[in-house]
């Protein structure tokens, strides 16, 4: 399921990036609308769905150079997406939810208050914040990002939490 998602993905940005090139270079336009909405419909075509593939596929070629997985388990803490490591220390626990259709595995802090606060970033602060009021943990990730069903990630999270404890 994961490779398929991605797959998609990566199909749908192309698409939809290759159709705004395409309404760029629209001379005679067959409908109702004006040449300049068709134009600007396209530009935002390619900066928002060419933009989104580029970052997706910048993401997946750094974790690669680095030889890193989206999920890994060190003896410090659990890193997602190559991003630093959230502690063992500071975990508490991981729960399964159900968020917009898709499974989310949540991960409960000991003071998710305190983490956000000491979080400089001001994005990554509000989106915490976000994350915290609307699944009540400030980190999560899709379960489909491990191998797998659901409920065997969250099982592998919680066991990788008991020996690190």
């Amino acid at each position: 399921m994961n490779q398929t998602k991605k797959i998609l993905a990566y199909l749908g940005c192309i698409a939809f990036t290759v159709l705004g090139v395409w309404l760029l270079t629209v001379e005679d336009p067959t409908t109702s609308y004006p040449l300049w909405t068709i134009r600007v419909a396209g530009i935002l075509s390619i900066i928002f769905f060419g933009g989104g593939g580029l970052f997706m596929a910048y993401k997946k070629v750094k974790l690669l150079i680095n030889h890193k997985k989206d999920i890994e388990f060190t003896d410090r803490g659990i890193s997602i997406c190559g991003a630093e490591e959230i502690l063992w220390n500071e975990i508490t626990d991981f729960s399964l939810i159900r968020f917009k259709g898709n499974w989310l595995i949540t991960i409960q802090m000991k003071d998710p208050e305190k983490v956000i606060a000491n979080e400089s970033s001001w994005i990554k602060r509000k989106t915490m914040e976000y994350n915290l009021k609307t699944i009540n943990a400030i980190y999560s990730f899709p379960a489909y990002m491990m191998d797998g069903r659901a409920e065997e990630a969250l099982t592998l999270c919680k066991l990788n939490l008991a020996k690190h404890k």
